[in-house]
């Protein structure tokens, strides 16, 4: 079962990982803190490896770098623990598969226009349609195979997740297949293919976001060693005030307001969150009850650590990575908004994808306290691989952008997201007004398929690698909550304001 709701949907082409179980709460949700690992004390003037001060403890980027490198090196992302280890050597890698993976759009794009297709159906034809369904078999070879990643979690309830894994990894055989053969049959060049350039500015351009995203993650596990040993040096503090143990105050403070969840509360989560969950209300009770107790831990731990922070002596030295910010063109995209608004945000969406429906909601919210002042661009990044209808409501939306309906339109596409069929594309035209006889019209001739295309190459270039994605006056976000929308927000407003006379 999946609690998970938010998430983003990969982009095509992606290395295909085993699926990794959610961890489950423990029964009796109970963290205690670490025993705490006071650095010397602060000198006159702090070390430039100095990350954080607690009352007067230095802590350094060294005191906690084991237990960031066990984080990372836990991670499922093989392209992660590489950056970590040698960051140099990872970049220049990445370069070479951005060039690589230009090359072969490039290839298939040059092959579907020689016969007269679209990529995506060379790709239906030459590899989608190719793919077997894997046997009992397999998918129970799959399932011992990743155990580690899998977890406690029973094949039934990864079946799903076990069937895209052993597909994707076919899928990317068939690729290599389709690659190789249109390289023997192509003419390639170092920066061109059959005329294409290949520019240098597209392969940087991709390569600084994803460098960027790696170091966000890597900040992100220090961040998360670094505030757990701040807590438990603050836990140990207040102990020593109250002269009793650390593990008093943890029961006080927290583990003696766990409340077990009641039936009414578990049954609301089962029905909010069905969607997701694999099984009945009957078999999911156990992980439900335990995922709220969970909830309601960290809520518990999170208001003792900002009680302990507000009365103390505390510098966090940690530094946020700076983001690179890509010169990220709007071109056709839908907008709502001032078009002066010193913020523009440019989001690459899939109407099909489910985190991008899961955070349509999150942003309309989070925009209404800005009206006009800040710009909203919605560009297409149907990942028609992954989802058979998200091309088609693409090309409904552009063509209800048409008709001066985008914003009304794609409301239907987002709380609709299973009826995406060609019929109910066209019920929703009527449903918000359109003229019909010109939309189906549109939307029957492909009309607006170069537009799409078009977003997608660009996104490539920018290196969306998953939808949605977003770009804050040109800095891509990595916090996908409503505060982390919010304060990528603020953050441009302020590099706005220092930027104007």
């Amino acid at each position: 079962m999946s609690l998970s709701l938010a998430a983003q949907s990969p982009r095509r082409g992606t290395t295909p990982r085993a699926p990794a179980a959610k961890p489950t709460p423990s029964a009796t949700p109970v963290n205690k803190p670490a025993a705490a690992q006071p650095s010397p004390a602060q000198p006159a003037a702090l070390a430039p490896t100095t990350i954080a001060v607690v009352n007067d403890v230095t802590i350094s980027a060294a005191d906690i770098e084991d237990q960031v490198s066990a984080v990372i090196l836990r991670d499922p992302d093989p392209y992660l623990r590489a950056y970590y280890l040698d960051p140099e050597k990872e970049t220049k890698e990445a370069r070479q598969r951005a060039l690589e993976a230009r090359v072969n759009s490039l290839l298939i794009a040059a092959e579907a226009k020689k016969r007269g297709k679209s990529s995506d159906e060379i790709v239906e034809t030459e590899i989608n349609s190719r793919i077997p369904a894997p046997t009992d078999q397999e998918i129970k070879a799959a399932y011992d195979a990743n155990r580690d990643q899998i977890g406690s979690a029973s094949l039934e309830s990864v079946r799903p997740e076990l069937i895209n894994y052993i597909r994707n990894q076919r899928s990317q055989v068939l690729y290599s297949t389709l690659i190789n053969r249109l390289k023997m049959t192509n003419g390639i060049v170092l920066a061109a293919v059959n005329g294409e350039p290949i520019r240098v500015e597209t392969i940087n351009e991709r390569t600084k976001a994803y460098v960027y995203k790696l170091e966000m993650r890597i900040y992100a596990a220090r961040k998360q060693v670094l505030d757990r040993r701040i807590n438990d040096l603050l836990v140990v503090a207040e102990s020593n005030k109250r002269k009793v143990g650390p593990e008093e105050i943890v029961r006080v403070e927290i583990t003696d307001k766990i409340k077990t969840p009641t039936e009414a509360e578990v049954s609301r989560f089962y029905e909010e969150n069905k969607a997701n969950i694999k099984t009945d209300l009957a078999g999911a009770r156990t992980s439900i009850v335990n995922y709220l107790q969970q909830q309601q831990q960290e809520k518990l731990e999170l208001a003792l650590a900002d009680k302990l922070r507000a009365g103390a002596k505390l510098q966090f030295l940690l530094k946020e990575p700076i983001p690179p910010y890509l010169n990220v063109n709007i071109a056709n995209g839908a907008t709502r908004g001032d078009p002066n608004a010193a913020v523009t945000i440019i989001e690459f969406t899939d109407f099909q994808c489910s985190a991008c429906g899961a955070m349509y909601p999150v942003v309309e919210d989070v925009l209404k306290s800005y009206g006009n002042r800040v710009r909203l661009v919605i560009r297409n990044f149907p990942l028609s691989r992954l989802h058979a209808n998200a091309f088609h409501a693409a090309q409904a939306a552009e063509a209800a952008k048409a008709q001066g309906k985008f914003w009304e339109y794609i409301d239907f596409l987002f709380r609709n997201q299973n009826s995406l069929d060609g019929d109910s594309l066209k019920k929703f035209a009527t449903q918000v007004g359109l003229d019909r006889k010109r939309f189906d019209a549109e939307l029957d001739a492909g009309k607006y398929d170069s537009v799409i295309r078009g977003d997608m190459q660009d996104g490539e270039i920018y290196g969306v690698e998953a939808t949605p994605t977003f770009f804050i006056n040109g800095a891509i976000l990595t916090d996908y909550s409503a505060d982390g929308l919010r304060a990528a927000i603020e953050k441009a407003f302020a590099r706005a304001q220092k930027r104007t006379p």
